[in-house]
Formats: C-alpha cells, sequence, structure tokens
C-alpha cells in the first residue's frame, strides 16, 4: 500500500508556504508541493488541496476494491470520471471528482448547429486533449479571470501511480511524447533542473478535482426543471461568456454546465441562475480573429 508523509520532514505538517524547498514545484503557473511515494507513486498537491491533503492520500480513493465500490461513474462524461467520497476532518460529505487524464489520445468531437466558423473549426481540427499540468494551468487561469462570474471545480492534485503500462495500452499516440514533453519544460523555465518534474509517458495522470454540488443543465431539462429553450439558452451564454474572457471549451456542452436547487426553482444571483463550469480537458485559449464581428454560437455533442 502506497503511502505519502504529510510532515515533509518537520515532524507536523508544515503550512504550505513553511514546506521545504525540495518539495515546491511550479508547473505552468501552478504552486504545487511534489511528495514521492513508498512505491515510487507522484503526488503533487496544490496551494488549495493542501489544507485537505489527508483527504487526498490515495489509500483513500485509489487502493484494491474500494475505489470500485465507493467510486460512482459521472453520468455523461465523454472520459474516466468518477465521484469519492472521501473521509475529511470536518465535513461529514466530503467528495472528489477522481478523473483520469486523457492526454495523448485520439480526440473525437462532433461539431454541430449553426456558427461554426473556421477559427473554431481549426481549434477543433488540431484539438488534443490536455495534459494534466496545463489542464490545472489553464483552469487556474481562467479561475483568475472569472471574478465570481462562473464557477469551477476547485484543482487539488494530481497523482501519478508507479505501475508502468506499454504505450499502447494507455492509448497515447508517440508522436505527442516530445511536443507534450517540451510544453512541460517550458512551463518550468525558472526552475532549476534538479527539480524540474518530467511525464512519465508509460504511467497514468490522475486529476483530483473538489466535487461540485448541483444538477448539469441536461439532467435539469429532462428533469422538468428547466425547459430545452432555457438549457440550450444558457449554453449559449455561457460559451459567449468564456470567448469574452478568451476561452473557450472544445466540447461546450449542456452537461458541463452545473445548476443548484433551491425550493421549488434555481439558486440564481440578482435574477440570473448560479452556474459552474465543470470537464476541462479541452478548455484552450481563444482569441476573436482581427477584423471578425461574427456572433459566434459552437455546440459539440449536443
Amino acid at each position: 500500500m502506497e503511502g505519502f508523509g504529510l510532515s515533509l520532514g518537520k515532524g507536523l505538517k508544515p503550512l504550505f508556504d513553511d514546506s521545504p524547498a525540495r518539495f515546491r514545484r511550479r508547473i505552468a503557473g501552478v504552486d504545487y508541493l511534489h511528495l514521492k511515494g513508498r512505491q515510487s507513486g507522484d503526488l503533487y498537491i496544490t496551494r488549495d488541496g493542501w489544507p485537505v491533503a489527508e483527504s487526498l492520500l490515495p489509500v483513500h480513493w485509489f487502493i484494491g476494491q474500494q475505489f470500485c465500490k465507493r467510486g460512482r461513474a459521472l453520468a455523461g462524461a465523454t472520459g474516466a470520471v468518477y465521484r469519492v467520497p472521501v473521509p475529511h476532518p470536518v465535513r461529514k460529505e466530503y467528495a472528489l471528482v477522481v478523473k483520469f487524464s486523457r492526454f495523448g489520445q485520439d480526440v473525437g468531437i462532433t461539431a454541430v448547429g449553426q456558427g461554426v466558423e473556421a477559427d473554431i473549426q481549426y481549434h477543433i481540427d488540431s484539438a488534443e486533449f490536455l495534459s494534466p499540468f496545463q489542464e490545472f494551468g489553464n483552469v487556474m487561469k481562467l479561475r483568475r479571470t472569472l471574478a465570481g462570474a462562473l464557477r469551477t471545480q476547485i484543482p487539488l492534485a494530481i497523482y501519478s501511480p508507479p505501475t508502468r503500462h506499454l504505450v499502447w495500452e494507455l492509448g497515447r499516440k508517440p508522436h505527442l511524447q516530445w511536443l507534450q514533453s517540451r510544453e512541460l519544460r517550458q512551463s518550468q523555465a525558472e526552475t532549476s533542473e534538479e527539480f524540474r518534474v518530467t511525464y512519465a509517458w508509460e504511467r497514468l495522470y490522475i486529476l483530483l478535482y473538489r466535487w461540485m454540488d448541483g444538477f448539469d443543465a441536461e439532467q435539469c431539462y429532462l428533469s422538468g426543471m428547466i425547459s430545452q429553450r432555457r438549457m440550450e439558452e444558457l449554453t449559449r451564454r455561457t460559451g459567449k461568456m468564456l470567448r469574452n474572457l478568451g476561452w473557450m471549451v472544445l466540447d461546450h456542452k449542456p452537461r458541463h454546465l452545473i445548476l443548484r436547487r433551491s425550493g421549488d426553482g434555481l439558486l440564481d444571483r440578482h435574477g440570473n441562475p448560479v452556474l459552474g463550469l465543470v470537464d476541462y480537458e479541452l478548455l484552450t485559449p481563444y482569441q476573436e480573429p482581427l477584423g471578425s464581428h461574427l456572433n459566434i454560437q459552437h455546440f459539440a455533442n449536443f
């Protein structure tokens, strides 16, 4: 059973900023503490994850049959994504989103509907799943630009188990190895060579987010909470908001929007429903081409 020491050699678990320099990493603009497991697995815990680090340890959600029994696959998820309850020192109900990164695998996106213009089609045609550190980096950049306009899940940690697989078993395209390794290296340009993180192409990478309570927009429509027209309007509005902030989700769809109930209706703020965004493996920067005044609407797998 793989274990991780959270004391970092200090006897007691230190504050994030008091941790020894040898554990500190900065990758794609995100600060981590890098812990090595007793079986040589790697656990990268973010600043937001460190206060709940005990809940993130793989022993609570990954070992043996416990993950299979306690973890629940999320409906509508296109990859291996699970909701897993874990122990928490204060909260009785605390859960993680456990997501197996698909970086390096084939991407299949179906774009339907009107308004898929050449610049967006280019992104779709050349889309690749984000590598794990780049995904966390993009989510953190997005969170800084949202200013409360849209909720996101909180990136907590990345775990890479020590087991090695054949590359074909993981479905990764070998020609992407150099490209994504270069991307990782460039994101650590200011880090000394001895502390730089590299990808183990033969290992899994598992992203841990904090669970976001609520129901996705498609569930709300199917249960009669909102109309189909309302579901589509919320999806369009969120896509436009993201583009105005310089971001886009290439497979943007109602399943990615989370709403919350309040009494017989939806929780709202100033007359607008409180919205959350989930699933970020195709979250990418967007810049409207010069001279374009198009009202772009993008739907995928709608």
